[in-house]
């Protein structure tokens, strides 16, 4: 009975982190982006830490309450811009305001550290819209941008002596 009862608590415990859970696009420094989750990206449906195109920017700021910088452009199309520090990265959300409420337009995420996704499969599985534009240095090693729709992925690699590009930043929404 006791054997049941921790195996019953320890899948309670496990479900929540489960594949039924929402789809997280990033944890860390992982970025999880394949065949399944790529229209998300193209979309710009994806959740990156836990943020959405769509979502209500009180529930980023009880989520984040550590306001980095906020201010607003006076055009017509209002749009408000707030920074995080979050524990991978910075974040920069462009929000749409209509009257009293604030909606996430846009999301910037850049991280501290390069994630674990490379140039070659990134362009492969986004298709055959992708815009690709890579820029090699020798003393920096240099960049690359992809661009497909609603998904703008910026890329650098470790050292200038290494050959692979890996994403450091990610942008969500239209421009």
């Amino acid at each position: 009975m006791k054997k049941c009862l921790l195996i019953i608590a320890m899948v309670l415990m496990v479900l929540p982190f489960s594949t039924f859970a929402e789809a997280n696009a990033a944890t860390k420094n992982q970025l999880n982006i394949n065949e399944n989750n790529v229209q998300t990206y193209k979309d710009g449906t994806v959740t990156i830490e836990g943020i959405k195109i769509g979502d209500k920017i009180s529930k980023i700021k009880s989520k984040y309450p550590n306001l980095m910088f906020s201010y607003s452009d006076d055009s017509n199309d209002r749009e408000n811009y707030y920074e995080f520090d979050t524990k991978n990265g910075h974040m920069i959300i462009t929000a749409k305001v209509k009257g009293n409420k604030e909606t996430v337009k846009r999301v910037t995420m850049i991280y501290d550290k390069l994630t674990n996704v490379k140039l070659d499969p990134l362009v492969s599985i986004l298709g055959d819209n992708t815009t690709k534009r890579v820029q090699n240095n020798k003393y920096t090693g240099g960049y690359a941008y992809v661009n497909n729709g609603q998904a703008h992925f910026q890329l650098s690699k470790a050292t200038p002596d290494s050959k692979q590009f890996k994403v450091y930043r990610v942008d969500i929404g239209k421009y």
